[in-house]
């Protein structure tokens, strides 16, 4: 299946729409059943193999920072330990919707960025005054 993935959209929302999409990840990591999301087995091996080598991750947590970097929220984990992930805006059939995905993480990232500059600057004239 072609997808149309939107201009300047960043290469970990690619890769993983792709290797989610990908019929022959499926024992590794397939769509979930609503279908905004996707589901990880719990078998390490194969993880290392499909998922960490190909993101550039030497462990399992690093690759689940990733994911919560780039707006996924972790579901649940199942009686099987298969972890599920998702985002309003990573659905199957519909690569469009990554941009929103990807500004809403940035959005949120930049209020970060600002509140912690403005805790700084509020600590300083606090020693300003002190002083």
């Amino acid at each position: 299946m072609a997808q149309n993935f939107p201009n300047g959209l960043g290469s970990f929302y690619i890769g993983m729409y792709k290797l989610v999409e990908d019929p022959s990840s499926d024992p590794v990591i397939p769509w979930s059943k609503s279908n905004n999301g996707f589901v990880m087995c719990n078998e390490e091996a194969r993880i290392r193999s499909k998922i960490l080598l190909r993101f550039n991750c030497g462990k399992l947590s690093e690759f689940l920072s990733e994911l919560k970097y780039y707006g996924f929220t972790r579901v649940k984990k199942t009686d099987s330990g298969k972890m599920e992930f998702r985002n309003e805006d990573f659905v199957r059939g519909q690569p469009e919707r990554l941009r929103d995905m990807m500004l809403k993480a940035c959005r949120k990232h930049r209020a970060k960025f600002k509140a912690k500059e403005a805790a700084k600057e509020a600590a300083k004239e606090l020693q300003r005054l002190q002083i």
